[in-house]
């Protein structure tokens, strides 16, 4: 089962299902190149007195029980949080497996892609090649209305993946409608591999291939060249490469796709420890096998486009490609993972990176070449479930939702729920199937999200300069 990712142009993801934040830009797995050993700071002994000192104080004179094996993980995970860098954590196995996971790019599931659709889970698009799902002949548009016994109604994506997902070899029993039809399937979960990349025909100039890349995972580079190769054949002589709300993932994976853009000997990017550059990477062969995009191609970056899409943004920019959008997150630095202990690891800031002419992004991102922002009411925060929002009520969080409404066509301002406010939302509850009292409940705050979520997916001024500028 795949939890449905919707699609990276649309900056509402962040507000629709829950923040995004920016923990996911750490997931880089592998070490770029072992440090210099001078540069490694050598512990004493006495260094370790005090700490061991302690150990021995708590472990002995402590009033409660002491679990040893916290303790060692709490002065651990002490010591990598006083470096404050918000990139180095400790890991439990638990965290380390998670993380692995992700940059894996697979996980156990039925191999099917979701969204939301009244409320209800739907497939959205034909099921993973060879998947549990494409075994169980499940189709594109099939709805499903329960999950081993439980109703999918009113439940986010979020949810229903957790109910969905599963150990391999064990069953889940989905109950499906398909049209007017209902039945009953049970699938064997499976391991899944999970795409990075989405690409498609501009839905109005088949000339103009548009490609989304959601993270750069071990399989991303190869996603991207089959994408490519696919949108060819289909007519497309341009592309539009969105890595809007990338988080960055594995960094030789946004070299190999950046290597696809540039010619043999150019760099990509450059590597230093706390001393002196100890690496340039560049185009070649050996990274891109040869493969490479001579078509014309923007680039669409926004403020979530973090670590690898910014690299990968910053090669392409280094060789006048067009890059839309405003300025990226910023990160600079690079992580490895090493183990310590039998089951437990240590993300650690070991390089920093920079720029094909050597700057640096860190905490000022890539600028576009192009500047299109959002518009504003695709910015404001989820609206808060923890009211019951009615007539009289007053304050920041009235303020957007008078924003959302006016945004959709009604005459609604200010920070205050006054009489245009609940005719908007009695309105919306109406046309809705809802009882319409006028106040904000969940469901309706579901549905004006939705609505929302849709008039931001129609007016998405970056992807709009990205045609225009293909197009001149």
């Amino acid at each position: 089962m795949q939890k449905k990712t919707l699609p990276v142009s649309i900056f509402l993801i962040a507000i629709v299902f829950t923040v995004v934040i920016t923990a996911v830009v750490t997931h880089f797995i592998e070490q770029k190149q072992t440090l210099d050993s001078d540069s490694v700071v050598k512990i004493t002994r006495n260094d370790l007195d005090d700490v061991q000192d302690l150990y021995d104080l708590i472990s002995t004179n402590y009033v409660d029980k002491v679990d040893k094996e916290q303790l060692i993980q709490g002065a651990l995970k002490g010591m990598t949080e006083s470096l404050e860098d918000p990139e180095s954590e400790f890991l439990t196995a638990k965290e380390t497996k998670e993380l692995n996971a992700e940059v894996a790019g697979s996980f156990e599931g039925i191999g099917a892609s979701l969204q939301l659709e009244n409320r209800l889970p739907v497939i959205d698009r034909v099921p993973v090649k060879n998947s549990p799902a494409e075994n169980a002949k499940l189709k594109a548009e099939d709805i499903i209305l329960e999950v081993d016994g439980q109703k999918t109604q009113d439940k986010s994506l979020d949810q229903v993946a957790s109910m969905i997902r599963g150990k391999k070899g064990t069953q889940v029993k989905l109950l499906i409608q398909r049209g007017s039809e209902k039945f009953e399937v049970s699938l064997e979960r499976d391991v899944v591999p999970e795409d990075t990349v989405k690409g498609e025909l501009d839905s109005q100039n088949k000339s103009i291939g548009s490609i989304q890349i959601d993270n750069f995972r071990d399989t991303t580079a190869l996603e991207f060249r089959t994408i490519v190769e696919n949108l060819r054949e289909k007519g497309a002589s341009s592309f539009v490469i969105d890595l809007r709300q990338n988080s960055g993932g594995l960094v030789a994976e946004a070299e190999r796709v950046a290597s696809y853009f540039l010619e043999n000997g150019d760099t990509i990017a450059q590597f230093s420890n706390n001393k002196k550059v100890i690496s340039t990477d560049k185009a070649s062969k050996k990274i891109d096998q040869g493969f490479k995009v001579k078509e014309p191609t923007v680039f669409l970056v926004d403020q979530e486009s973090s670590y690898g899409a910014e690299l990968l943004a910053a090669a392409v920019k280094s060789k006048n490609y067009p890059i839309i959008g405003v300025n990226t997150f910023g990160k600079g630095s690079v992580q490895s993972l090493s183990p310590i202990g039998e089951d437990n690891y240590v993300q650690l800031t070991i390089m920093r990176w920079f720029t094909p002419d050597g700057s640096s992004v860190e905490g000022k991102g890539v600028a576009p070449t192009i500047e299109a922002d959002y518009p504003e009411y695709a910015k404001l925060p989820p609206i808060s479930k923890q009211s019951n929002w009615r007539i009289g009520d007053s304050g920041t969080a009235v303020k957007n939702v008078n924003t959302i409404l006016k945004a959709l066509g009604y005459s609604t301002e200010g920070d205050l729920f006054n009489d245009a406010t609940k005719d908007a939302v009695v309105k919306i509850q109406t046309e809705n199937n809802l009882t319409a009292t006028g106040a904000l409940d969940n469901k309706t705050i579901d549905i004006l999200q939705e609505e929302l979520f849709k008039l931001v997916k129609t007016n998405d001024v970056a992807y709009a300069k990205a045609i225009e500028t293909l197009t001149e």
